[in-house]
């Protein structure tokens, strides 16, 4: 009784809220601007519907023309339709910030139908409304940014240990020590002081790049172009790119050798409002004080955001245009749950990896002049406008590489040359005027011109495309040539060193640049993805496009540098090809490993190259792929892979053929009907194939939404400057977007294989095989989360062998299931005609997911993390080599999108350095010998993981590897730090 009258209350105070906005908007000339503003013609209507899913609430509140009205009932044609579980729901939800109430999109208490940006936008009127009535203001404080520091000072820091090798190794030519092991970051002390600068400088919300982007589409149209033709939408993007580029503040910051800035701020957030930008509008008043991860934002620039650049955008980003177009279909309201599957096209297209050799070696004015030759000789109308658009994608680059050149000019006429410390910076902005005067238009024929036509060109990508792993490739490679030629310059031993002392001084910066900017996070993003960066990937190592030794000097000088700075990017990817790379190179992966705690990544190099030419890429493009974001492959250059498309949660479909279709969290019917698990499995297999038919479902589901987007970013978001970068759009007169590369596939994420493999084991092994159980046993103790008597239940479950134990028939479920996801995906075709590959690593969807998800068989409670990748489960055996084998044991060929292998691995505390690395070294080589694809390390202990809980400030330089993906540990939520420290501590 008295929680039905407190409901009820709950309801009455919701329907009195909005009266009371209502109100607010009536009463107060600054807040009813945010609906109506005259002055500047400003207008924002809309119509919401709140509804509870028993139909037994409806309440509405309509925007026009600046008036307010609400009421119970429901409307026509909402814009959109917000439903809470039940009326208990809605009363509690009533009490929560509405940037907490947000968070209930995650659990499934709260869901929504229609247009994202206006439930954005209302959250953030409420937000305001709040800060309005309370007299709120943000502070922008925090302890985790203070004045510059020296990040690599005190106790807690991990000290850098390194060998020395005397002798050249690999395809070596230059360096004496390949290990370049008496180095050390106080040998460089501008790297020194713009590491510590990074690490004492809050990410700020830039709204440079949306407000240049909204300001061309006001002027020039989005639908149809000035003279109201409709827009061919790669020129439309081209010119659009042209003018931000064009525009773009031109910023060289101070003591750095690399010219230009993702953002207009010393470390930025950029935002793209065509993609997921209006994500954040309820956070533009709370985001500086968030707990995690949180950025600043100027009132000026949050301004600009809500009355500019949002609203124009509301119905013209990637999600609602797909909506429209495809009639709100079934696979994207799913997608929307954040339960079964998660696409990534909402927010990115951009995980591949450009031809960054092709801008080095040939230069961007010759892409130019070959697209306007082919423009005038084409005769079909959309290749003549595709030529037109690389032109102007070009043309852009090229003007905004001139105004780095004139800003670094105008710093030295602003510069006293008698001065000398300032005579020091004139001569290194002549030098970098001269770089920007010719890369990247023309061939690079230095070590930093390479490195700024990269650069440069890595801005201007970011410009149109978001910053979300679009990855740098194989560096190595494409620096080697250059550094050869200034070595063949020099004649003595002194000069050689100076050469490579200057050159890990040039990456060092190309590296710190590549930090200077973060994506944009909603809070609801953070719980999902948690310390996330853009994750700029590197790829060094493996072998030749003809199959010979690939570590070189750059090699190693890239190893170095990325040991001494220990940034999350770039997310250092290294590849070993057994029998070919000395093992004096795997050596030295293993200790830059342990001296970086989470980096480098190491993968098999055979078997990535034979993974991919079952997919029938041929043998010279298949050695000459790199990392792309996590873990996956891409040809580089050459292949628009998409290759983090979506991440698909395995355990969901166990759930669902739990309760015959229906998923427990979000309380629907979602897939077929494939039985009672009570009445209708009479044999292992019955459930088995109930488990893969709810499973293709999921699979079909989201192929089906993938597809979906793909074809708005045609339409919405077409990539003329990327395709400017690659090798095949040219060739085949089409844009990326459209299946211009040479290579088209699109990269699956399957998440939580070992859970429920371990699950599977459970149930076959207590239920069919022993009788110990049967499924309404087994079903009370996961609705009782293993609780009271039914720990009973859990002890039995936890005897039950474990993937990663060795056990051969764990390692069989878990190839039968990989082998069922190959033959699901691989037939199947995207919006470009290319196959779908199927990949087993999480990101930090295993702790997102397993937020949202119940007790498992396997003995997982429920809202606990998954496992990471493919990794086994805590507790599945006391040493490694059992893991090694159990992982190994699987069908490379059949996981061409790669896996994530995580281990956390503590050195012994009584063992040498060399005793250390010689155990590291050969679990490496074991592992891959076995045909292992990819493995990586976190080499710490779990009290440091807890130290570092309750001091994060001692931990700022702690990086820890996720899933792929690399992230600061102080800046995670606290259910993936939690998972991190109960990850299985191995010794060495």
């Amino acid at each position: 009784m008295v929680k039905a009258v407190k409901t009820e209350l709950g309801v009455a105070s919701f329907r009195m809220s909005l009266k009371m906005l209502a109100l607010l908007f009536r009463i107060s000339p600054a807040f009813r601007k945010e609906i109506l503003n005259k002055d500047t013609g400003f207008v924002f209507n809309a119509r919401y519907q709140f509804s509870t899913r028993d139909d037994k609430v409806h309440i509405f509140l309509i925007i026009d023309q600046g008036k307010v009205r609400t009421g119970p009932g429901k409307i026509s044609n909402p814009d959109v339709i917000i439903y809470y579980k039940d009326k208990e729901t809605l009363a509690r939800i009533f009490s929560k910030s509405p940037e907490e109430s947000l968070d209930y999109l995650l659990s499934n208490e709260m869901s929504y139908t229609g247009n994202m940006s206006y439930l954005t936008r209302f959250s953030y009127i409420t937000t305001l409304a709040n800060n309005l009535l309370a007299k709120k203001k943000a502070s922008g404080e925090s302890k985790l940014f203070a004045r510059i520091q020296d990040i690599d000072q005190g106790e807690k820091r991990r000290k850098l240990q390194n060998e020395t090798l005397d002798k050249k190794t690999d395809a070596v030519k230059f360096l004496e020590d390949p290990y370049l092991g008496r180095l050390t970051l106080e040998d460089f002390p501008r790297l020194k002081y713009l590491k510590n600068k990074r690490f004492s400088t809050k990410p700020a919300v830039c709204s440079e790049r949306a407000r240049l982007l909204t300001e061309f589409h006001r002027k020039k149209g989005f639908e149809t172009d000035q003279s109201g033709a409709p827009w061919h939408p790669g020129l439309r993007q081209a010119l659009a790119m042209k003018h931000v580029m064009s525009h773009k503040k031109p910023i060289i910051t101070d003591r750095q050798l690399m010219a230009g800035s993702t953002t207009a701020k010393e470390v930025g957030v950029p935002v793209y409002p065509e993609l997921i930008g209006t994500t954040i509008w309820p956070e533009l008043t709370t985001i500086m004080d968030r707990e995690l991860n949180p950025n600043d934002l100027s009132e000026e620039e949050a301004r600009i955001l809500n009355f500019e650049v949002f609203p124009y955008w509301m119905d013209r980003n990637v999600r609602e245009h797909c909506r429209r177009e495809f009639g709100n279909p079934v696979s994207q309201q799913l997608e929307e749950r954040f339960v079964l599957y998660f696409m990534m096209k909402n927010n990115a297209i951009s995980h591949t990896i450009p031809d960054f050799r092709k801008v080095v070696e040939e230069g961007l004015e010759s892409v130019g002049k070959e697209a306007r030759k082919r423009e005038q000789e084409a005769a079909d109308q959309d290749q003549i406008l595709f030529y037109r658009s690389l032109h102007a994608a070009v043309e852009g680059v090229l003007a905004y590489a001139e105004n780095l050149k004139h800003e670094a000019l105008d710093q030295i006429a602003a510069m006293d040359p008698e001065d000398l410390d300032q005579a020091v910076r004139i001569a290194e902005l002549k030098k970098m005027a001269q770089v920007c005067e010719r890369v990247p238009a023309k061939p690079a024929r230095t070590v930093y011109e390479g490195l700024m036509a990269i650069w440069i060109s890595f801005v201007c990508l970011h410009v149109e495309n978001a910053n979300s792993a679009l990855s740098i490739g194989r560096l190595d490679q494409i620096l080697q040539p250059l550094l050869a030629k200034e070595m063949a310059r020099v004649k003595t031993d002194k000069g050689r060193e100076d050469v490579v002392r200057r050159t890990i001084e040039l990456v060092g910066s190309f590296f710190l640049k590549l930090n200077d900017h973060d994506p944009l996070m909603p809070s609801v993003g953070n719980k999902l993805f948690g310390g996330s960066s853009s994750d700029d990937t590197v790829t060094v190592g493996g072998v030749t496009r003809e199959g010979e030794n690939a570590v070189n000097d750059m090699s190693y000088i890239i190893l170095k540098t990325a040991e001494m700075l220990c940034f999350q990017d770039p997310n250092l990817n290294a590849r070993y090809y057994e029998g070919i790379n000395s093992p004096e190179y795997l050596r030295r992966l293993a200790e830059v490993n342990i001296n970086m705690v989470a980096s480098p990544s190491i993968h098999n190099d055979k078997a990535m190259i034979d993974a991919l030419v079952h997919q029938d890429i041929p043998i010279e493009d298949a050695r000459d792929w790199g990392v792309t974001g996590c873990v996956e492959p891409t040809i580089v250059g050459r292949h628009y892979g998409h290759t983090n498309c979506m991440l698909v949660n395995m355990v969901a479909a166990l759930e669902m053929a739990l309760n015959n279709g229906v998923h427990p969290v979000m309380g629907d019917l979602i897939g077929p009907r494939t039985g009672e698990a009570a009445a209708d499995f009479t044999a292992y297999e019955d459930f088995l194939a109930a488990y893969k038919t709810q499973l293709k479902y999921l699979c079909d589901m989201s192929v089906e939404i993938n597809n979906y987007l793909g074809k708005s970013h045609q339409y919405i978001h077409p990539t003329p400057v990327l395709s400017a970068m690659s090798t095949g759009p040219m060739e085949n007169g089409r844009d990326l977007i459209d299946g211009g590369a040479m290579y088209n596939t699109s990269g699956v994420a399957m998440v939580s294989l070992t859970d429920v493999v371990d699950s599977l084991m459970v149930i076959k092994k207590l239920i069919y095989e022993q009788k110990a159980l049967d499924f309404p046993a087994l079903l009370d103790a996961l609705a009782r989360d293993f609780e009271g008597d039914a720990n009973v239940v859990h002890a039995r479950v936890n005897r039950i062998p474990k993937f990663g134990s060795g056990d051969e028939e764990a390692i069989s479920i878990a190839q039968d299931l990989i082998d069922f996801c190959y033959d699901v995906y691989i037939p199947q075709k995207n919006y470009r005609g290319g196959a779908y590959w199927p990949g087993f690593w999480s990101i930090s969807y295993h702790v997102g997911f397993g937020m949202l998800s119940g007790a498992l068989p396997s003995g997982r409670k429920r809202g606990k993390a998954f496992t990471p990748g493919l990794t086994p489960a805590p507790g599945s055996a006391e040493q490694v080599l059992p893991n090694i084998r159990s992982v190994a044991a699987l069908n490379h060929l059949k996981m061409p999108n790669n896996i994530a292998f995580n281990v956390k691995l503590a050195p012994h505390a009584g063992d040498s350095h060399a005793k250390t690395l010689d155990y590291f070294s050969s679990y490496l080589q074991s592992y891959f010998q076995l045909g292992g694809m990819q493995w990586q390390f976190n080499v710490l202990t779990t009290d440091m993981l807890k130290d570092a809980m309750d001091h994060p400030e001692d931990y700022r330089w702690l990086i820890v590897r996720i899933s792929g993906y690399n992230a600061y540990f102080v800046k995670l939520n606290r259910n993936m730090q939690e998972e991190l420290i109960e990850r299985t501590e191995f010794l060495s």
